[in-house]
């Protein structure tokens, strides 16, 4: 279907935009030749097409992506020429008619389409169509081009050695325009009439009409200053596809990718002291693939965005996080990497494949305000799952690889940060960062120490955060294990960031505050519905002890969970500090007629290390779990003066006095545990076992002294044995015996952050 011309007076237009851009300024943007900032990253210096783009981009005629691109090699279709025409002769259309079966009343072409159908620019195929998606040709541009702008025949002779190549529909078109010098073909001589318009060349020819018409006026040369870049920052040349995600009204936040994403729920999860507000989105054609963002806002007003592409099949996906901030006059990426990793095997883990974030970027406002973001690295797995035939199940990750995900631009005042995920297909990959409005450090030398702190410590230090909770590298003793020994799973003692808090009480840095916050999220996710805390990998040890597989009670992490919630909830003055502890502390008092405790005499017994869930087993009693569970129940005792707690934590001490004698080891080390079968195995812990002796030597000093001499004995005879062979102490150590005035057994040796 051929359309009669329909043609409005572009000369008409011309002169009405140039009264319209002379009134609003339009047209002597970038008069001098200074320095001027980068408005997209692939428009520099030294870029062909500097000038014409950077024009039109000012006066609104053609825009960049939300990636702070133009792509200037990108193909320009039929019906974006359409819509640049229109933009810049400021064309309008009557109303919508059902003209062209590919331009429907909401389509994005539809201004375009219609108004330069009404000019008589575009005229429509014969199909009926007008093409919206048909890339737009070298000679169709300059037929479009000639009709917008009325460019007239000036008689010249014009030849390229490809004419014979110009469809007879376009001969007169490409012959005007390179009258009027808009064109002047190929070096080689030839139009090339059939080869499509990118749009760095489709900006160029529009942007010369447009000063020959009189629309606008020719500017000096635009120079740039330099853009700023950080990590390994390379624009992306291809067709990308953007959907943009309502993180935050500070910032601009969308995902990118070479497939359409299609937004498919938004859900609200509330914690205790955090909420989750978790975006999904489907990656079209590839049904099965989805990105979940998952922004966990905390009371402080920080938030931490957790992002997951999970893509279960063969095709490789990548997808970035794009954000882009404006008002900022500095930012500053501090690198974790400036402090190396020196990385060891050892028996029980292993290789550990894992390091530490990449850093904190700091940006500096307007104001000189400063504001801070902890950015981590991404991670690639696998997860592992075996089932067992009591229908548990034990949940693992092969990591196959970390990642540096961040890399970034600083255009002026607009900073561009790109967080990339990249898949291989049948895996799992995540990526994290904590935002804050406020510096998350005080000071350089409070950042430098923990970055310090993370690479001495990187096995113990978590960096792998997910929405669900933090991935650590696994003893060797667990299952499923890879063939490549990576073997990597939720550790409810490392999800509890005892450490941080601890840092957090020393020195009340926001970066600790934000990360004992989100550990009492995780924790709370990973309990569920319980009230206390199974774990979800099974232990090879203890299977081929007992049987027993995951899930299953460990004690001492359920301990140790009870003392952080507890703790961390005063520390931040909340209500419900103590509900992890009673919670824990009537699950120790059941064991009794649960039948989960070695039995020393009708008085005195000790509870099991391990409560299997599937199986029905008793299990050893180590010297630390034992300690901890007693701990635990003389603190509830304290707090919630219920007898039960007391009886318990009694049984326990009489049990412990009454073997004094076979706990204690011929050379002053205290035995592991005592077996189902009553002997007392294994070589303890280094520090682990007197920090627990130190407590419970607390602990008892406040509710019965007469229980003492116990724990004095064995306290004096473990840190003699550690001072006897140099071993060295904890921090812990230190200061527990400096409070029960014992600072006299301190240990010689080393001072250890972690207990060995």
């Amino acid at each position: 279907m051929v359309h009669k011309r329909k043609m409005k007076s572009p000369i008409m237009i011309g002169f009405i935009a140039v009264i319209v851009f002379s009134l609003f300024g339009f047209g002597i943007l970038n008069v001098s030749a200074n320095p001027i900032q980068q408005s997209f990253t692939d428009v520099h210096n030294d870029f062909w097409a500097k000038d014409e783009v950077t024009q039109l981009v000012d006066l609104g005629v053609i825009n960049g992506y939300p990636d702070k691109q133009f792509r200037p090699a990108l193909e320009v279709s039929r019906g974006q020429a359409a819509n640049l025409l229109t933009n810049a002769l400021q064309l309008t259309y009557s109303s919508y008619q059902p003209i062209f079966k590919d331009v429907s009343a909401k389509s994005s072409h539809l201004k375009g389409a219609m108004a330069t159908y009404e000019a008589g620019i575009f005229l429509g195929k014969e199909d009926g169509t007008f093409g919206v998606g048909d890339s737009l040709t070298r000679e169709q541009m300059a037929t479009v081009i000639v009709r917008a702008f009325d460019l007239q025949d000036t008689g010249e002779e014009i030849h390229f050695t490809d004419e014979a190549r110009i469809s007879d529909s376009h001969k007169e078109g490409v012959k005007i325009l390179a009258q009027h010098g808009i064109t002047t073909g190929k070096e080689d001589g030839t139009f090339d009439p059939k080869t499509p318009v990118n749009r760095a060349t489709y900006v160029v020819f529009l942007h010369r009409a447009m000063i020959q018409n009189g629309m606008i006026e020719k500017l000096p040369a635009t120079v740039f200053v330099e853009a700023n870049t950080y990590g390994d920052y390379t624009p992306i040349r291809f067709e990308q596809q953007f959907a943009e995600v309502p993180l935050t009204t500070t910032a601009k936040t969308y995902l990118r990718s070479n497939y359409a994403m299609q937004f498919a729920g938004e859900k609200t999860i509330n914690h205790p002291h955090a909420k989750d507000i978790v975006y999904t989105y489907r990656v079209s054609g590839l049904s099965p693939a989805t990105v979940t963002l998952t922004k966990r806002e905390l009371p402080n007003g920080d938030y931490f965005l957790f992002t997951e592409l999970r893509n279960p099949q063969r095709m490789p996906i990548t997808v970035d996080v794009i954000q882009t901030e404006t008002g900022l006059t500095k930012g500053v990426l501090h690198e974790f990497s400036k402090y190396p990793i020196k990385k060891n095997v050892d028996d029980t883990f292993g290789f550990d494949l894992t390091t530490y974030p990449t850093g904190i970027f700091e940006k500096t406002d307007q104001d000189g305000h400063k504001s801070q973001r902890m950015i981590g690295k991404s991670y690639q797995s696998v997860e592992l799952y075996q089932k067992y035939p009591t229908g548990a199940e034990s949940h693992t990750r092969e990591l196959l690889q970390e990642s540096e995900a961040f890399s970034g631009a600083k255009l002026g005042d607009t900073q561009l940060s790109v967080y990339r995920l990249q898949s291989r297909g049948f895996d799992v990959v995540d990526q994290w960062l904590l935002s804050s409005e406020e510096p998350l450090f005080a000071d350089r030398k409070q950042m430098d120490a923990w970055m310090l702190e993370s690479a001495v410590n990187y096995k113990k230090r978590n960096k792998w955060y997910t929405a669900h909770g933090p991935y650590n590298k696994m003893a060797v003793t667990i299952e499923p294990m890879p063939k490549s020994g990576r073997g990597y799973g939720r550790n409810l003692l490392l999800v509890k960031e005892d450490r941080v808090m601890a840092l957090y009480s020393e020195t009340g840095e926001r970066y600790y505050e934000n990360l004992v916050y989100n550990a009492f999220a995780n924790l709370d996710i990973f309990r569920g519905n319980a009230t206390y805390w199974e774990t979800e990998v099974t232990s090879t040890y203890l299977k081929s002890l007992y049987g027993i597989t995951a899930p299953f009670v460990d004690t001492r992490f359920n301990e140790q969970i009870a003392l952080y919630l507890y703790n961390g909830g005063k520390a931040f003055g909340h209500t419900d500090y103590s509900v992890g502890l009673k919670n824990y502390a009537d699950l120790l008092v059941s064991q009794k007629v649960k039948g989960n405790i070695l039995k020393v005499d009708n008085s005195s017994y000790y509870i099991s290390d391990y409560f299997p869930s599937a199986q029905k087993v008793k299990t050893h009693t180590s010297m630390n779990h034992a300690l901890g569970g007693m701990n635990i129940l003389l603190l509830a005792y304290q707090e919630f003066k219920d007898p039960v707690y007391l009886n318990t934590a009694y049984s326990i001490q009489s049990a412990i006095e009454k073997d004094k004698k076979k706990w204690i080891r011929s050379d002053g080390d205290i035995w592991y545990k005592v077996s189902p079968e009553y002997e007392f195995i294994g070589r303890d812990y280094v520090h682990l076992t007197l920090e627990d002796l130190i407590h419970s030597y607390e602990n008892w000093s406040a509710i019965d002294p007469a229980a003492l001499p116990v724990f004095e004995e064995m306290i004096r005879s473990k840190a003699g044995y550690l001072n006897k062979n140099k071993l060295g102490y904890t921090t812990k150590i230190k200061q527990g015996l400096e409070r029960i005035g014992m600072s006299e057994l301190l240990p010689a040796g080393a001072e250890h952050t972690d207990a060995l």
